[in-house]
């Protein structure tokens, strides 16, 4: 954990953090201290907390918030200029435990953040809604379900390399990780949809990928494969290497330089409303058409800046 930690905060310090973190384990003790951890160096440049309670840039909630205090309390204070020169940092533990209603309040803040705040959430990562889940980088101190996982595929005949490679690649999500292991076409819808991907951020959308015949989970599935290739595009941006994707790092950090993160955030943003669209009826080929359509047209206008700049 203390790699994990140095990674996050080196890039506080060179100012590469992004604006929000979901910091996830089974241990609220250890997740918190990360999470204030973390706030102290936002906001002194230092591990120590022990200075936040008397700092009026440090909030501090729980899960237990209704949506009428945060609406009428904690989101105005969020909006209020800072006192000190280097923003505000909040914290909200067990953020698993907000209300669908406060969460939803909450996105809408991570969407239009005020300038120089930084957000700690923790808790449990699947308790908290996809949509804010996208939003942040996520830092999981437990390797509990990463190491369960691994023994699962070692069980399955998987080299302790391997295991750990298709867990990472799995998103640590145990029934994809053994679907990734078991089954080929599945392995290569993924490997194909990354390259689509890739593709289109280099300004060259492919679109065969949207013509191949697969199930509406599987397209689900898809989405879900380069919203963690987003995750790692935004490690990549701030100086991290990736977690999920490591058999595409090298792609990845390349683009992970040549785009911002309010940029990443807006792939994000792409992908999510196609999340959407795939929970309608309407065909998940148009939709990844669409997708892979306004992606090339993100990277296209990235690699037309790189040739100018280089003229």
């Amino acid at each position: 954990m203390n790699r994990m930690y140095e990674g996050l905060e080196a890039s506080i310090l060179a100012g590469r953090a992004l604006h929000a973190y979901l910091i996830t384990g089974a241990d609220p003790d250890v997740t918190d201290t990360f999470a204030r951890n973390a706030a102290a160096v936002t906001l002194f440049g230092k591990r120590e907390p022990a200075l936040l309670p008397d700092c009026p840039d440090y909030m501090e909630y729980t899960g237990a918030v209704s949506i009428s205090v945060f609406r009428d309390i904690i989101r105005p204070e969020i909006y209020r200029e800072s006192y000190g020169k280097r923003g505000r940092a909040v914290v909200f533990r067990n953020a698993h435990q907000l209300s669908e209603p406060v969460q939803n309040a909450m996105l809408k803040v991570l969407e239009e953040p005020p300038r120089g705040t930084r957000f700690f959430l923790t808790g449990i990562e699947h308790g908290i809604l996809p949509t804010v889940r996208s939003r942040c980088m996520i830092i999981r101190c437990s390797a509990g379900e990463l190491e369960d996982i691994c023994l699962m595929l070692e069980g399955l005949g998987a080299d302790r390399f391997k295991a750990e490679r298709i867990a990472n690649m799995s998103g640590c999500i145990t029934a994809r990780a053994k679907r990734l292991y078991e089954d080929a076409d599945f392995a290569a819808m993924r490997e194909g949809v990354l390259a689509a991907f890739i593709a289109a951020l280099n300004g060259t959308p492919a679109f065969k990928w949207a013509k191949a015949k697969y199930d509406r989970p599987d397209h689900f599935e898809a989405n879900e494969f380069l919203l963690l290739a987003c995750h790692d595009l935004m490690r990549s941006a701030c100086g991290m290497k990736p977690e999920f994707c490591t058999d595409k790092a090298a792609e990845l950090e390349k683009l992970g330089s040549c785009f911002t993160i309010g940029e990443i955030s807006c792939i994000i943003d792409e992908l999510t409303e196609n999340a959407e669209r795939l929970s309608t009826n309407a065909s998940p080929a148009a939709a990844f058409d669409r997708l892979f359509a306004r992606l090339g047209a993100m990277g296209l206008n990235k690699t037309e800046s790189r040739a100018k700049r280089r003229r």
